[in-house]
């Protein structure tokens, strides 16, 4: 039986993005989350004296990672090799692999696959088992082709083991390595350690090839991205454990203020509702239901920040491990809702027309010409699409929509 560790998408010099007016005490854990996550990560494969640890594609988030993280990583990577762990490393399309980059030798323990052409490489277990691994790199940020034809079919070995960074179920035209299942199942391989996708997946009914998800979420919607896979096989047999080894939990919660009949009451449902033994950091997006029975003003005060700026300011000494960073009302029915003689037709013709990207572009014309607010549009996935959803949201929220009877 071998054990090892598979692990992928780290992005380890990645920001976490949409937090804004952070205080010091969050600014300070956000900077050494990245760091503590690989550290937490070779933690877990000394406690479990993991034969290997594979490192299934950016582990950086960019080619060229700062000096401090390198140092960092190179560190951790001795840490191993003091343990005779052995790591097996592929870069993935964000930290596509130029040798000039790297300003520190990597131990002896790490063994990078440096070609875009797949390649082998064999070990002898700690129960005496040969295992050969399989694997690519990205050169560049893109690679066009299904990579998974040129592996070669399961060698005569005790396991068998291939490393893949690219998307699944892609077209053949993909910008990642664009690769089907059953290409890799017809390959007769033990495992598939496969990288590139935030989520935990798991693409095959024997549990064999896998996503391991992100082990650290950067955005609000990696909410799934902590984990990494400990992972035994024993001759055909296979057992995946999740370990979760993030620092930084994204995190929704859904507060009622049904019982709510003052200020006072929010206020304590709140700090109840937030009350948390973790000792991870959890960046809290709050949904608010069930507060149509509140009036219009303190309704007001919530969508105005100034509750999530009290739970900032006021209770960051008691609630060390939680960061409010958005409070959002969950749209209801509300006697307070203003009437339109318009349409819900003309609505949607309206937003039919702000689809095309040359109106849409024409609005936000002024925009458009600052370079830097370019850059922050282009950053943001589906831009046009979250804006105009984020539109109607608003507009169903606060408006009634009758058409006219005249």
């Amino acid at each position: 039986m071998i054990q090892f560790i598979h692990a992928a998408d780290l992005h380890m010099d990645r920001s976490f993005e949409g937090l804004v007016n952070l205080d010091k005490r969050v600014q300070e854990r956000l900077l050494i989350a990245n760091l503590n996550v690989l550290s937490n990560i070779v933690d877990e494969a000394i406690k479990h004296a993991v034969d290997f640890v594979l490192l299934a594609g950016d582990s950086f988030h960019q080619p060229r990672p700062s000096l401090k993280i390198q140092k960092h990583f190179v560190d951790q990577m001795e840490r191993l090799n003091q343990s005779n762990i052995d790591v097996y490393m592929i870069f993935g399309n964000h930290d596509y692999y130029q040798q000039e980059r790297y300003w520190f030798k990597f131990p002896d323990n790490v063994h990078l696959f440096t070609s875009e052409s797949v390649e082998t490489k064999k070990l002898i277990s700690k129960s005496k088992e040969e295992i050969a691994i399989s694997g690519f790199s990205y050169l560049h940020q893109w690679i066009h082709q299904n990579k998974v034809v040129d592996f070669p079919l399961r060698d005569s070995v005790d396991y068998h083991i291939g490393m893949y960074h690219g998307e699944i179920g892609a077209n053949e035209k993909g910008n990642y390595a664009p690769f089907h299942v059953s290409q890799m199942q017809d390959k007769g391989y033990d495992y598939w350690a496969l990288g590139h996708i935030h989520v935990p997946m798991d693409l095959n009914e024997h549990g064999t090839i896998n996503y391991p998800g992100a082990p650290q979420g950067h955005t609000q919607k990696e909410t799934s991205a902590r984990s990494i896979l400990l992972v035994g096989l024993d001759q055909g047999r296979s057992q995946i454990e999740t370990l979760e080894v993030a620092e930084v939990y994204w995190e929704e919660k859904t507060i009622s203020l049904k019982l709510a009949k003052t200020t006072q009451d929010i206020l304590s449902i709140f700090k109840t509702q937030l009350e948390t033994t973790s000792t991870k950091l959890s960046l809290l997006d709050i949904k608010v239901v069930d507060y149509t029975h509140l009036s219009h003003e303190v309704i007001e005060r919530i969508q105005s920040g100034e509750l999530l700026d009290y739970l900032t300011d006021k209770l960051s000494a008691n609630l060390i491990n939680i960061y409010v960073w958005r409070i959002t009302i969950v749209n209801e029915e509300s006697p307070n809702r203003v009437s339109l003689s318009v349409s819900e037709d003309l609505l949607e013709q309206l937003f039919e027309t702000y689809h095309s990207p040359e109106i849409f572009q024409q609005i936000l014309n002024e925009m458009y010409s600052h370079s830097e607010a370019l850059r922050l549009i282009h950053d943001i996935p589906n831009y046009q699409e979250q804006t105009l959803n984020r539109a109607k949201e608003l507009l169903v929220r606060d408006f009634v929509f009758e058409e006219d009877k005249e």
